[in-house]
């Protein structure tokens, strides 16, 4: 059956996993039927990354079919790589013309958003999820008049009793970045008496003398995640007494040796956590205990209570300096490779899901024969390094090897017994990391999915010899990030940034790089790459600066930088120097 042909219920799955702007570009005007249809389902929006043409496109599309807001249920947009476009889309729509918008979504929230914003939200009666990053804003008190129920935000400010009418709906909340004690969290308590889901950065130390006031129990609190606790276990001990039905219990420390104790854990959640059916932690200890005493720590984490009663495995890894205990499976999703350890616990086999949580992996590659054991099959991102300063054994190191490359090629041919190759999109190599063109471009082969590559431009000088390497990267990368080091000003590949982006990388959609110092050359990757979305800066100059606010609004590009070097003593820029690139409004679509 051809797609056009199936019914109306079915087509309507289907475009739950599209966003708007893919709908309409596939489905629009191809006929009545889909033209219609397009226009009376519920609609997803995610803005995020998308091309500047793209977006003023769909832009007008809306405005042009003004029905289409009312269908728009989700709605994501996002500075980050793409500035200016939160601002750009509040200044066309008021979001209160979004009748049934239920999830808002911003990214790299700026401060000249926040008024515009803070006028709008009030009226989104039907918004039942808010999330933002970057700069905080007072919602508290709008939120109230909403049916929010899931917020993200940076920062939380618990300071007015009258708060205690404005979050009593809010059931699923996340703060990412502000840090919380005891006293903070009792007040959130209660506050938020129908809170569901909790997830905090830090959990702070505090005083123990500060709770004589009476406590808000947490009843209905099922889920709590704590990402850095910096708090003792008596200060844990007494906020877990106040979360009598959670049920799942997520938690990071870092050396901090008091929590390295699997018999007062098990204590704390016989007494106080008597529903918990998921545990996960990831504790690391940083006193240099011999190899036996960690072992006798690792025992209680052994027993009944653990394996029989829960069904919770810990594995136990152990470094020169540190050593580190965490649940099966591991839940953070970095995971490095790059030292000897010595490994500890139940579930060390082939192909079992200890490492499934980990999309980012830093691999020495002369590591590989000696982890057979470990399996990772949802990596995204590999990076390649040459060692790590945890547990690295300067008597291994030969000076005479500096010349000698990282990785050989029965490593390559070894990766995919650890790593899932397929799913690998992104490779960094570490600026330390030395690998020849050839094995380089033997290593790409095998990872035939990568299409972002981060690489110090002294070592990309060294690969661009290789033509056939430079096809194969021309042909596959779509997002390129070069690092300069520790110099700014004197790079090397300045003197082939053309035959880089004409031979090289020329149909890259995101250059990043760490300074971008001469207007000729961002000239030169605008002419030579006509795929490009976003080029990313750590610091521009002031010719650069200059250049962009100038041209920048006839480019279908966005220029993402955080910092202008305004001490350059280049030659101010001028507006002749455009003469070879003639960009005219009319090439904006």
């Amino acid at each position: 059956m051809k797609f056009e042909f199936l019914p109306n219920e079915v087509l309507l799955q289907c475009f739950q996993y599209l966003n708007a702007p893919d709908i309409f570009y596939s489905f629009d005007q191809l006929n009545s039927h889909f033209s219609t249809l397009i226009r009376n389902v519920p609609l997803y929006l995610n803005f995020c990354q998308m091309k500047k043409s793209l977006f003023n496109h769909f832009c007008q599309t809306i405005l042009l079919n003004p029905e289409i807001k009312k269908k728009i249920i989700y709605l994501q947009l996002s500075n980050d790589g793409t500035p200016g476009q939160i601002e750009h889309f509040l200044s066309l729509f008021s979001l209160n013309k979004f009748l049934n918008l239920r999830s808002l979504s911003l990214i790299n929230l700026k401060k000249n958003n926040t008024k515009q914003l803070l006028s709008i939200l009030p009226f989104l009666s039907n918004l039942y999820s808010f999330s933002f990053t970057g700069t905080n804003i007072e919602i508290l008190e709008i939120i109230s008049k909403s049916k929010l129920r899931i917020l993200t935000v940076p920062h939380l400010e618990l300071k007015s009793t009258s708060m205690s009418k404005t979050i009593t709906g809010i059931t699923s909340l996340t703060i990412t970045e502000s840090k919380f004690d005891n006293f903070n969290l009792f007040k959130l308590f209660e506050y938020a008496p129908m809170l569901k889901y909790l997830n905090i950065q830090t959990l702070e130390n505090s005083e123990m003398n500060k709770y004589n006031e009476p406590k808000k129990t947490a009843n209905y609190l099922k889920e709590l995640i704590i990402n850095d606790c910096k708090a003792t276990f008596e200060n844990l001990e007494l906020l877990l007494k106040y979360t009598p039905n959670l049920k799942i219990f997520s938690i990071f420390i870092a050396n901090n040796m008091n929590m390295f104790d699997g018999m007062r854990w098990q204590q704390l959640i016989e007494t106080s956590l008597k529903h918990l059916s998921v545990f996960k932690f990831h504790f690391q200890d940083k006193k240099f205990d011999k190899p036996m005493q960690k072992l006798n720590k690792f025992q209680p984490f052994q027993n009944d209570f653990w394996h029989k009663q829960h069904q919770w495995y810990t594995n136990l890894e152990i470094y020169t300096r540190t050593s580190t205990i965490y649940t099966i499976p591991y839940e953070k999703d970095t995971y490095e490779l790059t030292c000897n350890t010595d490994k500890h616990g139940y579930l060390w086999m082939k192909n079992s899901n200890v490492f499934d949580n980990v999309k980012t992996l830093t691999l020495t590659p002369k590591l590989i024969a000696k982890n057979s054991k470990c399996y990772f099959r949802n990596v995204e991102s590999l990076i390649l390094t040459r060692h790590s300063d945890e547990n690295y054994d300067e008597d291994d190191d030969d000076d005479d090897d500096d010349d000698k490359p990282d990785l050989k090629s029965t490593e390559i041919k070894l990766l995919h017994t650890i790593v899932n190759l397929s799913n690998i999109k992104h490779l960094t190599i570490d600026e330390e990391f030395y690998a020849n063109s050839s094995l380089l471009f033997d290593l790409l082969k095998e990872l035939p999915n990568v299409s972002s590559l981060e690489i110090d431009e002294e070592q990309l000088m060294k690969f661009v010899k290789n033509n056939e390497l430079c096809k194969y990267l021309n042909k596959n990368i779509k997002k390129l990030d070069i690092s300069t080091g520790e110099c700014l000003d004197e790079r090397i590949f300045l003197n082939k940034i053309k035959i880089i982006f004409s031979q090289v990388f020329s149909n890259i959609e995101q250059f990043t790089c760490d300074y971008m110092k001469q207007v000729d050359d961002l000239l030169v990757i605008l002419k030579e790459c006509s795929n490009l979305v976003i080029i990313k800066c750590e610091v521009i100059s002031k010719p650069v600066n200059s250049w962009i606010l100038i041209n920048a609004s006839k480019l279908d590009v966005y220029f993402d930088f955080k910092s202008v070097n305004e001490e350059t003593d280049d030659d101010e820029y001028n507006d002749d120097d455009d003469d070879e690139y003639d960009y005219d409004d009319d090439d904006e679509e």
